[in-house]
């Protein structure tokens, strides 16, 4: 199965968090993952604010050395800007959304894991594929 993640879908596989064991379910089920760049950022972030242990930066690590990470480039941000409009999501939601969006394009399966409820809403409006544990 091919798994666009955001990064509320990536720091539950290292640190404890409510939806650990639905992240850990999605990443079992994972046969491709894929990722904006910024998510890098923003997992790094939350391990170095939460002063994650030696071992989950290790585990950080192994992840990010999985994933395919899709960039975007200068030129997409008015369309990123003009996709975003209608959806009101914060800024670094819009941009995973509207990565995964431009990604389903070139990966038809791609579904969107997010445990983020402004995103997965939004995902919906769009009708792009989420991948939802089962509880």
């Amino acid at each position: 199965m091919d798994l666009f993640l955001d990064t509320s879908a990536v720091v539950p596989l290292v640190l404890q968090e409510p939806h650990s064991a639905a992240a850990l379910k999605a990443w079992e089920q994972s046969t491709e993952l894929y990722a904006w760049r910024w998510m890098q950022v923003e997992a790094e972030a939350a391990l170095a604010r939460r002063r994650a242990t030696p071992q989950a930066w290790s585990e950080w690590r192994q992840i990010a050395a999985t994933i395919s990470w899709l960039e975007m480039g200068e030129s997409q941000l008015p369309q990123l800007c003009a996709f975003n409009r209608p959806l009101r999501l914060r800024a670094a939601d819009a941009g995973h959304l509207f990565v995964c969006d431009r990604a389903i394009t070139v990966v038809p399966d791609l579904q969107l894991v997010t445990f983020d409820n402004e995103m997965l809403a939004a995902a919906r409006t769009l009708g792009l594929p989420c991948f939802l544990a089962a509880a």
